[in-house]
């Protein structure tokens, strides 16, 4: 009886340990835990744990000589990496298919492997700046069009093929990258002449329905899914992100949801965005390793930041954030968030003087970065990036 009693006094956990401990967690796994104790399921609720919460939130990781960001601007193909304590080190990237139209992805960045497509022909391909090593990805099949082109149409005929890339991303289990898209094929007549439905060959609708894909780089080969998942949907700035083996997208229709797709299973969870976010511009982040959405309100130039606990649970988005409205900014709304630093660093651009700045959430001050978007007269992207040795080839093979 008595070294029953002593277990029972060694698995008790005093609450200021417990709060201690729960305010370091990321709220995945706060989420997790809180039901543990009915004191715990109301520390959210809590205004003095979630101001430690906060704190301890923001990531205390600091740069390294393997870790840096990545700068582009829409419409442009050279990168600049940024590095130092204020990121004042530059350095332009070579790559030797800089001048071909190649359009790095916003969302192309993942265990240092750079995804870049050529918007007009839908070319993609990998590339590792450590390796300096290239690879090309193979056209699907769906592409040949060799099922629709076997038809009998009364008619001339043309067929078009829309490719919509919605995100890249790695498949730990499995030790391979992959990359999502949905494909539509479109029919044009050529002709003045309307021609009835029943002239039509039989199954075109089937053969013209929109589908998703998937390749992977292991295999080399795309392959179509058996899915209907709802796409990227929305207005303002970034909708896609990609973490731990899932690519995530904001669609911002009818009902507005976060699409998580699992790269290994090949299946997706919706889950809803919270309602006060409806009537606001939206954007889709990633903060210390949580799905992170950005809220804008235009009336007072300030925005909101919300990170998810669980997926498929509404309820476990939590406003973590307010920041702004911004005193040095003249008008509201006149910035925009193009990117976010391993440590938290919000990556701003002020409309009204097309000038790059840096906030930290952290000391709630404005940096200045060395470039202007108005040198380049187009939106610009920060991506983190992190350095990676393996080969393309060692993985493909």
């Amino acid at each position: 009886m008595q070294a029953h009693q002593n277990d029972k006094v060694s698995n008790y956990v005093n609450d200021d340990i417990a709060f201690s401990i729960l305010s370091k967690l990321s709220w995945k796994s706060f989420k997790r835990f809180e039901c543990v104790r009915k004191s715990w399921s109301l520390l959210s609720d809590d205004p003095t744990f979630m101001n430690v919460y906060r704190r301890n939130f923001l990531p205390k990781c600091s740069y390294d000589d393997d870790t840096s960001l990545i700068l582009h601007f829409d419409g442009h193909e050279k990168l600049y990496s940024l590095s130092g304590e204020g990121f004042e080190t530059t350095v332009e990237l070579d790559w030797q298919d800089q001048n071909q139209d190649w359009k790095f992805l916003d969302f192309g960045c993942v265990n240092g492997i750079l995804c870049f497509e050529q918007p007009i022909w839908h070319n993609i391909l990998f590339w590792n700046p450590a390796t300096l090593e290239f690879k090309f990805i193979p056209p699907s099949p769906s592409e040949s069009l060799s099922s629709l082109l076997a038809l009998n149409f009364d008619a001339e005929v043309t067929f078009t093929i829309d490719r919509d890339l919605h995100g890249f991303g790695y498949d730990c289990v499995g030790d391979d990258y992959k990359l999502i898209r949905k494909t539509s094929i479109f029919l044009h007549f050529h002709t003045a002449d309307l021609i009835s439905e029943r002239d039509m060959p039989l199954h075109l609708d089937k053969l013209l329905e929109p589908f998703w894909e998937i390749y992977s780089l292991k295999s080399n080969s795309w392959k179509k899914l058996d899915l209907d998942m709802p796409i990227a949907d929305g207005f303002g700035g970034n909708l896609q992100v990609y973490m731990d083996g899932a690519c995530h997208w904001l669609n911002l229709s009818v009902r507005a949801s976060l699409i998580s797709f699992d790269l290994r299973n090949e299946v997706f969870i919706n889950t809803p965005i919270p309602s006060y976010a409806g009537e606001t511009l939206i954007e889709l982040s990633v903060l210390n390793e949580s799905i992170a959405l950005f809220t804008y309100h235009h009336n007072i130039g300030a925005f909101n930041i919300s990170v998810l606990g669980d997926l498929g649970v509404k309820e476990s988005w939590l406003k973590l954030f307010t920041v702004g409205p911004f005193p040095c900014f003249e008008t509201r709304p006149s910035f925009d968030i193009f990117g976010v630093g391993k440590k938290g660093e919000l990556f701003i651009e002020n409309r009204d003087s097309s000038e790059l700045v840096w906030y930290d959430l952290n000391t709630n001050r404005i940096n200045r970065l060395c470039f202007s978007a108005e040198q380049f007269n187009h939106r610009g992207r920060i991506v983190v990036y992190n350095k990676n040795m393996l080969s393309l080839g060692a993985i493909s093979n």
